[in-house]
């Protein structure tokens, strides 16, 4: 009877030659990488991040050109830090719900942040419904959560 051994769900036959164990277990190790690099969902326990190859003051322009070509207003930039929002259409459920209880128009307001590493600039994000804005009982709603959060991942990804 053959003893079979499970590595990471591939079984691997005990009576193989040891070389024949070493590849399987070098191909499951590989494959388990690949999959886990296609995990990387946006959320708001995984907010967008990319590190782009540019210093800092480079990677922060490049961010503000991107979201002034999409109709946001800077609001704040300074340090390592740029803050822009937009009115935002609530074109999705999750945006149609919440807008319904504002009182006034929400808006969507992204908080960049800008980390210089090793060869370039680290850039992380957030990406928030403002209710009631301007209010005493202003609110937010994260969006990294909807579709908005890929959406600000493939943005951040597309900065050169």
């Amino acid at each position: 009877m053959l003893q079979m051994k499970h590595y990471m769900c591939i079984c691997v036959d005990t009576k193989q030659s040891e070389g024949e164990a070493v590849l399987k277990k070098i191909f499951c190790a590989l494959a388990a990488l690949l999959l886990a690099g296609c995990q990387s969902t946006v959320s708001s326990d995984n907010p967008p991040l990319v590190v782009k190859q540019i210093p800092l003051p480079a990677a922060k322009q490049a961010v503000i050109s991107e979201f002034t070509e999409r109709g946001f207003k800077v609001v704040r930039s300074n340090g390592d830090v740029v803050v822009v929002e937009q009115v935002l259409v609530p074109n999705s459920s999750e945006r149609k719900l919440h807008a319904s209880v504002s009182d006034g128009i929400p808006k969507g307001r992204a908080v960049v942040r800008f980390a210089p590493v090793e060869g370039g600039t680290q850039i992380t994000s957030t990406y928030d419904m403002i209710l009631n804005p301007g209010k005493s009982n202003q609110e937010m709603v994260t969006l990294l959560d909807s579709p908005d959060g890929a959406r600000l991942q493939r943005l951040l990804e597309g900065i050169k």
